[in-house]
């Protein structure tokens, strides 16, 4: 809850405009920066042929986009301020209908949530050993990897964050105290590396203009083209979704008129840090990796480069618990909302065992992921087991499925405006935004699905290829799960409701519905 001055209404405004300001920037502001901004395959650097001009370009594109998007969905949440979640399947209940909020709830609990919380935890233990690894390269001249081992090194990094993983969830199930109490401290210290960042770069660029950095690299960077501009889009929307659940916070607020100014404002900050701080990357390292850059920087202290390694990937951890902390409510939410079939209607699922069930179809994921990458980075050339290809290639799915799942809501967002069916505070300038933005995104989503699905099947290389097969693989897997839940709640109420009837291939063309309900009756 916001707290406001309830005597000065001025400052109440103004109060209120710093706060969500604030609290926007600092949920957007997150890990993507430290995982999607390199050279390796689908990093933004990579995906833009190391052309550092077209990467910078698209980061603005997509803020502005952003910042577009967001007035659509403050509409969407003002929809939820008095009953429901403010949730992506909440708003698709709303606006469209029960099934499609049934389908977004498997999305989230049984791929996207999973996905990053798994894709957190490898994350934050590969960032603390690749930094102790390099931190004993340079004080003692000796590979760890090769003095310990590849595979004892590997079991290590995966026992960790197994661990890392297995203990946030379960803490999360049974407690929220030391949740708050960590997403608190470290939202605020990981500006501390940003900031840093920001004014290390420069000062590597000032200090040694003429060294090797991405905007001066020893091969010449790509020609931009229209495949590398789409392509460079997704690493760089991941590192701004879930921007829309900041909408949520005008819930909270008394002066409604703040909240547009105040959250497009936020978003537009945003974009213009990640611009500023990718900027300061490309000048302090060649490749675009955030931590060489801390490398080049203290080069005759070492030591303070591990301790910024070892604080970015405690801020990392942040990611871990707040998708641990979101799958359990996320389940939660789903069942209680009949997103999501319960046998007995007037019984309510627990908590705990919403936690649990969200934990088992979290590591599932996270063990199969391993069990494919394990194979396929085993000859990796940095000398390591690469265990992180289809983690890190799974995030793009996520965004793909994820702004697909925003599209949908705001199409029918904006046929609200038409049909009246759900009442909205509506946002001033909304509708031809929203047309807009709509459109953009649009456009942007049916090529890369056009890229991941024919393109990279095209080019022959096995590292392409996994990014489609994860999509593929989880399409299969949500609509196989989606109609499953379908026809369970169908057989509950199977006169209002006779969608198990209709999916039998007996009824796809010839179908009496009167009759079919009937015959299932005296069956059952």
């Amino acid at each position: 809850m916001i707290k406001v001055n309830k005597i000065n209404k001025a400052k109440n405004k103004t109060f209120e405009f710093l706060t969500i300001f604030s609290m926007v920037f600092g949920i957007v502001v997150g890990s993507g920066i430290y995982l999607k901004n390199r050279t390796e395959p689908g990093g933004v650097l990579h995906e833009a042929g190391q052309n550092p001009w077209l990467a910078l370009t698209v980061w603005m594109f997509i803020g502005v986009l952003c910042s577009m998007i967001m007035l659509t969905f403050i509409e969407a949440a003002s929809a939820t301020e008095k009953d429901g979640h403010s949730t992506a399947q909440s708003w698709a209940n709303k606006f469209i209908n029960r099934r499609t909020a049934s389908l977004f709830s498997i999305m989230y609990i049984c791929m996207y949530l999973p996905i990053l919380a798994g894709l957190g935890a490898l994350f934050t233990v590969k960032t603390i050993f690749d930094g102790i690894n390099e931190f004993y390269i340079i004080t003692n001249g000796v590979n760890l990897v090769n003095k310990i081992g590849k595979v004892e090194w590997m079991s290590l990094e995966l026992f960790i964050s197994t661990l890392v993983l297995v203990g946030f969830s379960l803490m999360n199930i049974y407690t929220h105290k030391p949740s708050k109490l960590i997403q608190s401290i470290f939202t605020i210290i990981k500006f501390l590396p940003l900031i840093t960042i920001v004014i290390g770069g420069f000062t590597l660029f000032l200090t040694n203009s003429n060294s090797n950095n991405s905007f001066n690299p020893e091969e010449p960077y790509d020609n931009w083209s229209m495949n590398s501009f789409f392509a460079t889009m997704i690493p760089i929307l991941f590192a701004f979704d879930g921007f829309i659940y900041a909408a949520t916070l005008q819930k909270d607020c008394e002066h409604k008129q703040v909240v547009a100014p105040a959250m497009m404002s936020a978003i537009i900050a945003v974009t213009a840090f990640y611009i500023i701080i990718t900027v300061s990357i490309f000048f302090g390292a060649s490749d675009g990796n955030v931590f060489k850059l801390f490398d080049n920087l203290f080069q005759k202290e070492p030591w303070i480069a591990l301790l910024f390694k070892l604080i970015i990937a405690c801020t990392i951890l942040t990611t871990v618990n707040g998708y641990t902390t979101l799958i359990p409510k996320t389940v939660h939410s789903a069942v209680e909302e009949n997103f999501i079939y319960k046998k007995n209607h007037t019984t309510e699922i627990g908590y705990i065992k919403s936690g649990f069930i969200g934990m088992i179809i979290t590591l599932t994921i996270y063990v199969l992921f391993l069990i494919i990458s394990i194979p396929l980075g085993w000859n990796d050339s940095s000398g390591e087991i690469n265990y992180f290809i289809v983690a890190n290639y799974s995030s793009n799915t996520t965004v793909m499925f994820g702004f697909l799942a925003y599209l949908i809501i705001m199409i029918y967002v904006l046929h609200n405006r038409r049909t009246k069916k759900v009442e909205v505070r509506k946002a001033k300038g909304g509708f031809a935004i929203g047309i807009i933005s709509t459109s953009i995104l649009s456009i942007i989503l049916v090529y890369a699905y056009f890229d991941f699905l024919i393109n990279k099947f095209k080019s022959g290389k096995i590292e392409n290829m996994i990014d489609p097969i994860i999509l593929i693989f989880f399409a299969i897997v949500l609509l196989i799960a989606w109609i499953i839940n379908e026809v369970l709640i169908s057989k509950q109420d199977i006169e209002n409701n006779d969608f198990a009837l209709r999916i039998l291939p007996r009824n796809w063309f010839k179908y009496n519905k009167e009759l079919e309900i009937e015959k299932f009756k005296s069956r059952n």
